[in-house]
């Protein structure tokens, strides 16, 4: 099963930027072996990204993206669409998702910035909470940063991956809608 990421877009806008409200068409350019997607925006910076022409879903892949859409950022609000978040406790599903995001050729883990994965809500000191989850998700330990909420039951606590890429949440979004509401890929 696969989808044409050109097809999908064909017709998308953007989400309305959380300063001016304005909302923009994507587009996309084809190389060789992937396309770019991009949009203009009225003082005509283009925002583009590189994704692969064709998404090929596995049960793994279709599995991250009932997850993303369970577990991950839903809200459109202030700037909540720019960034694709991925929630939980368990580091398999944690590491799972970005191993299939990875494989999808979607995002590349290398890609997560540094201090943009959050730790709340562990009852373990900081120290030993980042290196556990440095080592359970294979990263470095610069990317995690722990906040002071530590109401949890958890002692490692809650991780949240913030991916700030407003093209990627905007993509994952329009496939998820392909996946969950239209189904005609389902078909094929």
């Amino acid at each position: 099963m696969k989808i044409d990421l050109k097809k999908l877009i064909v017709g998308k806008i953007t989400y309305p930027s959380w300063t001016t409200n304005s909302t923009y068409p994507l587009k996309y350019e084809e190389n060789n072996s992937c396309i770019f997607i991009y949009y203009i925006t009225k003082t005509n910076k283009r925002i583009l990204r590189e994704f692969p022409k064709e998404i090929f879903f596995t049960p793994h892949l279709i599995y991250v993206f009932g997850f993303l859409k369970g577990e991950g950022s839903t809200a459109l609000g202030k700037s909540n669409y720019r960034r694709l978040t991925i929630t939980n406790t368990d580091d398999v599903i944690l590491k799972i998702t970005l191993n299939e995001l990875e494989k999808s050729g979607l995002f590349k883990t290398k890609n997560i910035i540094n201090k943009s994965i959050h730790i709340s809500h562990h009852t373990k000191d900081d120290e030993e909470v980042l290196k556990y989850w440095s080592k359970k998700l294979n990263l470095p330990i610069e990317k995690f940063k722990c906040f002071e909420l530590k109401a949890g039951r958890n002692p490692y606590g809650v991780c949240h991956i913030y991916i700030s890429d407003v093209l990627l949440r905007r993509v994952v979004d329009i496939i998820h809608e392909e996946i969950f509401l239209n189904q005609s890929f389902l078909n094929d």
